[in-house]
């Protein structure tokens, strides 16, 4: 047994793997404990409950998957940034299969709520990343967007899309890139 302290992010290490090989419901106590090679005191230490570990689990698991999807400073057109978007989410639903649709089960009813509300987060945080994108693109028409068509709406209805088309696990989003293309841009 190692008695040396791991470290949280060693621990999420550990629990992204096992994620990854065996899907969330693989990761409990006593298993992580075992692959960390340390006592399962001292992995209560850093996550007092399963649902705390599900959790940060959790968390962890949208950090890998999202990260790479963040913008970045240079300017890209937003269909061509939907597609890379689109590519990153793929390649993290293929390393931890079944993980959208099967995470919020693995939870106490306490837990349900507080996972729910990491989802949104995300979801959040993809949607700024997302309008920020679509407002930066210089060849979107100047009249793409109305009062009663906003970006705002726009980027609901795409991350909506974006997300049936993972769930239905059909990885194809060029019909998607064609409407935005469609919608957006002049001929």
């Amino acid at each position: 047994m190692n008695t040396a302290v791991t470290s949280r992010e060693e621990i999420l290490t550990v629990c992204r793997q096992l994620v990854a090989a065996s899907g969330l419901a693989s990761v409990n106590m006593r298993k992580v404990a075992q692959q960390c090679q340390v006592a399962l005191g001292s992995l209560y230490y850093y996550f007092p409950s399963k649902d705390e570990l599900l959790l940060a689990t959790v968390e962890s698991v949208w950090d890998d998957i999202f990260n790479c999807a963040a913008p970045t400073d240079a300017a890209i057109p937003f269909d061509r940034y939907i597609t890379n978007f689109f590519e990153n989410i793929k390649r993290g639903i293929l390393k931890y299969p079944n993980f959208f649709t099967v995470h919020s089960l693995s939870f106490s009813t306490r837990g349900q709520a507080e996972g729910q509300a990491k989802m949104h987060k995300y979801l959040a945080k993809m949607k700024a990343h997302m309008l920020q994108v679509l407002q930066k693109d210089q060849a979107v028409r100047p009249d793409a967007f109305s009062a009663a068509f906003t970006e705002d709406k726009f980027v609901d209805f795409i991350i909506m899309h974006v997300i049936s088309l993972l769930l239905q696990k059909n990885f194809d989003c060029t019909t998607l890139t064609e409407i935005i293309r469609r919608i957006i841009y002049c001929n």
